[in-house]
Order: structure tokens, then C-alpha cells, then sequence
């Protein structure tokens, strides 16, 4: 399989530091090319989110390098998977908050990342950076670790209301905050001519379902360069829009036939 993949982070028009993290890392494997596609949003005083935004990174992106491959060459197995990216989610929550703990730091971090492999897609999420499928319409594949999110589902608040809600920003968990977190795993067979989009909140805030229809699904993008251009005009009219956060947007095309790339 071959992709066409892009990425835009902005620190935004408040913000001194960008806190959100990202990772875009392909490789040539003999099953054919593999992706891992991760966005983390820090969390805390000063540069301590940007700390644990990278921090969380780095480690997923090590184990994608030299874990993962193993994983590949050993009858590739989804319970492994899961399991691995389990363990390796609860090291660096431990991690993160012993060094919180030492330093006198309240820090963490989002986490959602993709595996695209042959037909399928894998995904481990915390928090309320998103991960979404984009053909025709947008199908929002994580769910969001949020107070708003969870009376939502609840049926005590309606979508409308949770859009304009002041706790939305309020997190239920997220990496590095706690002892113990409980991540979420999805998976799903890759849909011809989809795009995945994995964003921080900064991104998805102000940008509507139809302009993310109209900018990245697959027919209307050629190449590296122009989802890379629609993805500078997207982040560009959320913060025209008032968005005040850092915004990251990471984009990934699979292409089922070589022949498209």
C-alpha cells in the first residue's frame, strides 16, 4: 500500500508555545509500507505540556521503529498489538507522572495515534484529540475523554449545547495526569478513497463536517503538496475564526491500487 500524507501545526495567535506533538513516520516492510500517524496535545504550566506532548511521541514513535517490526515478522496478531501499546501507554503515563511528582509539575498529554497496515487501520486514544474517517461525510472514529463529551452521551446535554459548553475543555483522563488510565482501541478495515484525519482540539473546534469533506477527502487531493496546502488553509480559517489553541492536523490518504499514488 502507498499513501499520500501531510501534516500543519500552528502555534496559534495566543499561545507562547506549541504544546501539541506529532509524529508521521512511513516505512518499507516486506507486507508492503506501514504508517503510524500520532498526535499528542500537552497539558500544564509553562513548557511542561510541550514536555509531555514530545515525551509521549518520542516513546510511540521508538516502539513503532523497533517494536513494531517484530510485531510484523511474528504472525502479526491484534491481541499482541493491543496489548504492546497497552504496556507501552502505561510506561509513559508512569513515567510522566513520577517526573511531575519529582519536579512539583501537574503535566500530561492527549494521545491518538494510527497504525495503517495492508487493509486496516489501529488506533490507541486518550483524551480529546480525535481521529476521524473522511469520504463523503466524516465519521468521528474516537471517542472524546471529556466531561461535555461523557453528559452527552448521557443524554443530559444535546450535541448544540456541548458545542457552545464552557467545560469542554474539562478532561476525564489523559496521559500522565493519573496512576491509572484506561485507553481506548479501535480498529476497522480502511475504506477506499478515505482520508484519516488525526487532529488536536485546537483544530476540530471551529472546522464544520462539510469543509473537511470539501478540503480532504480523497478526490480532491493529487499529492503530498496539496493536502498539505489544504491542510495550511483549514488551520488558517479555524484561527481566523477566533480558535485560540495550538492547532495540529495530521492527514493520511492509504491508496488501496499503487496505481493512484
Amino acid at each position: 500500500m502507498k499513501f499520500i500524507q501531510s501534516y500543519y501545526t500552528d502555534i496559534g495567535v495566543k499561545r507562547t508555545t506549541n504544546q501539541d506533538s506529532l509524529a508521521l513516520i512511513k516505512a518499507e516492510t516486506d507486507f508492503g509500507d506501514v504508517l503510524l500517524a500520532c498526535v499528542c496535545d500537552g497539558m500544564g504550566g509553562h513548557s511542561a505540556g510541550e514536555l509531555a506532548s514530545k515525551y509521549c511521541v518520542q516513546q510511540i514513535a521508538d516502539w513503532f521503529r523497533t517494536s513494531f517490526p517484530e510485531i510484523l515478522y511474528s504472525n502479526f496478531d491484534t491481541i499482541v498489538l493491543e496489548d504492546e501499546l497497552r504496556d507501552l501507554v502505561n510506561d509513559i503515563n508512569h513515567r510522566l507522572a513520577v517526573f511531575g511528582m519529582n519536579h512539583e509539575l501537574s503535566l500530561g498529554t492527549t494521545l491518538t495515534a494510527f497504525l495503517f497496515f495492508e487493509d486496516q487501520y489501529f488506533c490507541v486514544h486518550v483524551g480529546d484529540s480525535r481521529g476521524y474517517e473522511i469520504t463523503d461525510r466524516v465519521r468521528q472514529i474516537t471517542s472524546d475523554d471529556s466531561l461535555v463529551a461523557r453528559e452527552m452521551e448521557q443524554g443530559i446535554i444535546t450535541p448544540e449545547q456541548a458545542a457552545v459548553d464552557r467545560r469542554k475543555n474539562i478532561l476525564l483522563q489523559s496521559v500522565g495526569i493519573t496512576d491509572q488510565i484506561s485507553m481506548h482501541f479501535y480498529s476497522g478495515y480502511i475504506r477506499e478513497n478515505a482520508c484519516y484525519l488525526v487532529c488536536s482540539d485546537g483544530f476540530w473546534h471551529c472546522i464544520e463536517d462539510e469543509e473537511m469533506v470539501r478540503y480532504l477527502s480523497a478526490s480532491q487531493i493529487r499529492d503530498n503538496r496539496q493536502l498539505r496546502r489544504h491542510l495550511n488553509y483549514l488551520v488558517e480559517t479555524d484561527m481566523a475564526r477566533g480558535e485560540k489553541d495550538n492547532i495540529t492536523a495530521v492527514a493520511v490518504i492509504p491508496c488501496l491500487s499503487e496505481e493512484e499514488v
